[in-house]
């Protein structure tokens, strides 16, 4: 019997860019004040939790926020491209009401793309981390898409993905 790998996800803190409401997707994002209080609220919640490894996106905002429970647990976070936030593409930086969600361009991460990129993660965790309790900081629309994927639903009729 193989050992029970176990899953926490969470979101990185406020950024300066979301109080603006810029589309981030890829870019690295600076937490704000308050997502720096909300990362050390999240290693408060996390203090009796026993955590193996902690997995974060290799954007700033994620691994800034994994660095505030990576420090209380001694940990070094695993940073990986795979649990990027969406790709927007040309709306990358943009505001969000400039943007036309219904008529999205080619340059934009599709939903079918970043469903299979929820899939690539998880495997990536199973490859490295089985039976380990792992921490993943990630993104809030990649986070609905690795739900999506473990509760094997499909992107298109999940209410959980993003558009």
């Amino acid at each position: 019997m193989e050992p029970t790998t176990s899953l926490i996800l969470s979101r990185y803190g406020e950024t300066e860019e979301n109080i603006r409401h810029i589309m981030q997707g890829q870019m690295p994002g600076h937490l704000s004040e308050l997502g720096k209080q909300q990362a050390e609220q999240l290693a408060d919640l996390l203090e009796k939790e026993d955590i193996d490894v902690i997995v974060c996106s290799d954007l700033a905002r994620s691994y800034n926020t994994a660095m505030a429970v990576a420090r209380r647990k001694g940990l070094e976070p695993v940073a990986t491209p795979l649990l990027r936030e969406m790709d927007w593409g040309i709306y990358t930086g943009k505001v969000a009401n400039e943007m036309d969600f219904k008529n999205l361009p080619e340059s934009v991460e599709s939903i079918d793309a970043l469903y299979k990129r929820a899939g690539d993660f998880l495997q990536f965790l199973q490859t490295n981390f089985a039976g380990k309790r792992i921490l993943a900081i990630g993104h809030g629309g990649f986070n609905r898409a690795i739900i999506v994927r473990i509760e094997k639903g499909s992107p298109r009729r999940s209410s959980c993905c993003l558009l």
